[in-house]
């Protein structure tokens, strides 16, 4: 168990402000320093295809994108971008391109030329082909780690001349061999194989260097991002900006809470320099729903006095907090169970049916709820913890619910006890208040906080109801519906990824328990999907390769006959319902 106090991300867990960081200029724009948090999309086009990329570029200008990433798949992709910038330039638009580059070293070389930002992915930089898994050594990962010296040092070196800037984009589910055969599928294999890169960055005396750590699992970016910054803070290296992100976040509400959930949390943490929300929908449609996200997670001016410990649960490995369990009308809160969804009783009246209220709230002031306003109320406590009876549930109602709870369970960790807490919010109907109570629950169930919750207010109970246990799935604390994840359409998609997503929801939607990814291409489809139980992924033009978890099934099937493939694979598996 890590102690946060031991290896601290934040400086004061209760009031996080923005993490101070080196600047790094790409073209006009600022990311990092004192500069505005950045929004970014994609376009969904090769370079080749230049009058499209140069419209989706112009296009995401138009509606504040203050970056446009385009990729680069082949080194002719890159060297397109030549004519794409020269387009771009001469319609009058000065906004910041960045290439994005997976497998092709010569292309990421070949883009430094043309555009102000470059991102390569540790994970097929240079550990591509370089032995599988289980041919992996202790030596063969100390040769591995020369290599990317050998590889990376001359391309840091050429963006130094040129006066570009360096994404270093570690996806979770691109890792290299090499990193997992030493740290395993973990948040450390992440983190450690960022820091490979930038130590030759740091080599080099190279600042211009942005970073990122993605998942499609809210919960791991969360825990990789807040690892990085401790460990960059350890290494003694500069503060990097950071590009936060959730890959794979899908469409519509859905989508939208899961990149507030992991997005969210960690602007309230002062961690993101720069965001960008990946959505399977139109690019455009990702950027004021990013502004909204900035909005929504705005940090206070000012610090709060909670005047409680140090919070020491660790940070960055999920485990849920150990309580007790308590009763409440009549239905159990805390322990083992899995975190209750309830409603105000003044609300609803319970019909047991799935996705329903699980347990009605008679009162935030009635046994055994014990309502915390302020800080005040955390501070009396913490002096004083027999003031509340054993066995209470405890809930904060006061303003900046993160750090408001985290006080309560610093303070109930002090105190040596185990009593539940329930998460409650009132809202409104407002996108902005949808998106902060999802970064706002994602933050605390990431910490393991939290065994149960209440939305009040939300259009009406029923859709109370419904956006709890939508934002519980969200940051994969507990799946209630079918669970979709899908990328964001970009070059290498290899179908209409949006028409194909609308397909899938309307075929396998009435499905419960159940998981399903819908990938455009391999390159992080079947990592960034390894959660899912099933998977739908491009694996050529007009074809289609069927996962079941990690393991291709059914190869190279005609995109035509895809769909009823995957449901025949269900059915052979014994999942499928009418």
């Amino acid at each position: 168990m890590t102690k946060f106090s031991e290896f601290p991300y934040v400086a004061d867990r209760f009031n996080a402000v923005r993490r101070e960081t080196v600047q790094v200029r790409v073209g006009e724009a600022l990311i990092g320093g004192n500069a505005p948090i950045l929004v970014q999309s994609m376009t969904t086009t090769k370079p080749k295809d230049v009058e499209k990329t140069v419209a989706e570029t112009l296009a995401l200008a138009k509606v504040g994108c203050g970056l446009v990433r385009i990729t680069a798949p082949t080194f002719a992709d890159a060297a397109a971008l030549e004519e794409v910038m020269k387009q771009v330039r001469a319609a009058g638009c000065t906004v910041p391109v960045s290439a994005d580059i997976h497998f092709q070293p010569k292309a990421a070389f070949e883009a430094l030329k043309w555009v102000e930002k470059v991102r390569i992915n540790p994970g097929n930089f240079v550990d591509t082909g370089i032995l599988t898994l289980d041919q992996q050594t202790d030596k063969s990962f100390d040769e591995g780690k020369e290599k990317v010296a050998e590889a990376f040092t001359p391309f840091v070196q050429e963006a130094k001349r040129l006066g570009r800037a360096i994404r270093i984009g570690v996806n979770h589910g691109s890792l290299a061999a090499r990193m997992i055969y030493r740290y395993g599928d973990t948040v450390e294999g992440m983190v450690e194989s960022a820091m490979e890169y930038l130590a030759v960055c740091e080599a080099e005396h190279f600042d211009q260097v942005v970073l990122s750590l993605k998942s499609s699992n809210p919960r791991v970016a969360i825990a990789a991002y807040r690892m990085l910054a401790a460990r960059i803070k350890q290494e003694g290296f500069k503060p990097y900006p950071f590009h936060v992100g959730v890959t794979e976040a899908g469409a519509g509400a859905d989508g939208r809470l899961k990149s507030a959930a992991g997005i969210g949390a960690l602007l309230l943490d002062g961690l993101a320099d720069t965001i960008r929300v990946s959505l399977t929908e139109d690019p455009v449609a990702e950027v004021p729903v990013a502004q909204e996200l900035i909005k929504a997670c705005a940090l206070p001016a000012a610090p709060t006095a909670y005047n409680v410990p140090v919070l020491e649960k660790d940070p960055y490995h999920y485990e849920r907090r150990a309580t007790s369990v308590v009763s409440v009308s009549g239905v159990e809160i805390g322990g083992s169970n899995p975190v209750k969804v309830g409603v105000k009783a003044d609300a609803i009246a319970l019909t047991g049916e799935r996705r329903n209220a699980e347990f009605a709230l008679p009162s935030l002031d009635a046994a055994p709820v014990v309502q915390f306003k302020d800080a005040m109320d955390i501070a009396g406590f913490a002096a004083n913890p027999a003031s509340v009876p054993a066995g209470s549930v405890f809930c904060y109602t006061g303003a900046e619910m993160v750090s408001g709870v985290r006080a309560l369970a610093a303070a109930l960790e002090s105190a040596k006890r185990q009593d539940p807490i329930l998460l409650y919010a009132k809202i409104n109907d407002s996108e902005r208040d949808t998106l902060r109570v999802s970064a706002d629950i994602g933050s605390l169930v990431t910490d393991g906080l939290g065994d149960a919750v209440v939305i009040d207010g939300y259009k009406g109970a029923k859709e109370s109801v419904l956006l709890a246990f939508d934002i519980l799935q969200a940051a994969y604390c507990r799946r209630s519906k079918t669970n979709f994840i899908s990328c964001p359409s970009c070059g290498r998609t290899l179908y209409d990824i949006q028409q194909v997503m609308g397909k899938i929801k309307a075929r396998f939607g009435h499905l419960s328990d159940i998981s399903i990814g819908i990938m455009g291409c391999i390159v992080n489809g079947p990592g960034e999907m390894a959660d899912a139980d099933f998977g739908y992924v491009g694996g050529g033009p007009g074809r289609i390769t069927l996962f079941e978890g990690k393991t291709a099934v059914k190869k190279n099937i005609p995109e035509e006959d895809a769909i009823e493939e995957l449901v025949n694979l269900i059915k052979e598996r014994g999942r499928w319902h009418e």
